[in-house]
């Protein structure tokens, strides 16, 4: 166990006497290292048992880009706070939300969809990951050419969408999604969450890691009565663990 680890662990345990804690984090990047292909990203065994013993401790949520079955698949536990789609669409606690304006813009997506997979198939490291609600653009994996290829695909395909305010976009890493026009992110999905948390807990200590720029509104929802942690150089937060391996440490000493 790393000291910075530890020393982090018992911070949080300190800080959080005589509070609930709630412990949210980010999947891709965060709990699970990246892929290539989104569907070969998994949980390790270790991270899942790691989850399931904080859970007798405190709520454990995900909040993810990915579609809420998705992630609670890779997951694989019982009882866990799942938000997908970035917060559009939450379980848990005994309740499913999901965003009464989500359904409005699915043709949109479809059709974006249905044109970036015509116009990137053949294009190295470039592949279209369609979540019916969204759809994503990924291009970690493409040389130079090809990734401003995809931006540029990306902006003929969706321009006429994000224009009307139909639809808006949502840049990540190497990645661009193409969401409902919903004011509505993974901010307020935290804030959601931690609402209904307060209801069954009363006073709360809320931990939330990230490792992308969709987790800067999470940490501004937490900021407040709580610590948010990046995962990676790509956020910005005062406390920081080095990805996935130094995530894992960290929860483990949590429930040490």
């Amino acid at each position: 166990m790393h000291d910075a680890e530890r020393s982090l662990a018992e911070r949080v345990r300190q800080v959080a006497t005589g509070r609930h804690l709630v412990v949210l984090l980010d999947f891709d990047g965060t709990l699970a290292e990246f892929q290539a292909d989104p569907e070969q990203v998994e949980l390790s065994l270790s991270r899942r048992t790691i989850l399931g013993g904080l859970q007798q401790r405190a709520t454990v949520g995900i909040v993810s880009g990915r579609r809420l079955d998705d992630v609670r698949d890779r997951c694989g536990l019982e009882g866990i706070v799942v938000a997908g789609l970035h917060g559009l669409e939450i379980e848990g606690l005994g309740v499913r939300f999901v965003h009464p304006d989500l359904d409005a813009a699915s043709s949109a997506v479809t059709a974006v969809a249905s044109t970036l997979h015509t116009v990137t198939r053949g294009t190295a490291g470039v592949f279209v990951e369609d979540k019916g609600a969204s759809v994503a653009l990924h291009f970690r994996e493409a040389d130079a050419d090809g990734q401003r290829y995809a931006i540029e695909a990306f902006a003929a395909a969706a321009g006429a969408y994000i224009d009307s305010g139909q639809l808006r976009v949502m840049r990540g890493s190497y990645v661009l999604e193409l969401l409902p026009n919903i004011a509505w992110n993974k901010g307020d999905a935290v804030r959601w969450i931690v609402e209904r948390v307060r209801e069954r807990e009363g006073d709360v200590f809320v931990v939330y890691v990230g490792d992308d720029v969709t987790d800067q509104d999470a940490f501004a929802a937490v900021e407040a009565d709580g610590l948010p942690i990046a995962a990676s150089d790509r956020v910005s937060a005062n406390t920081r663990l080095d990805g996935p391996a130094a995530v894992e440490r960290f929860l483990a000493a949590l429930i040490r």
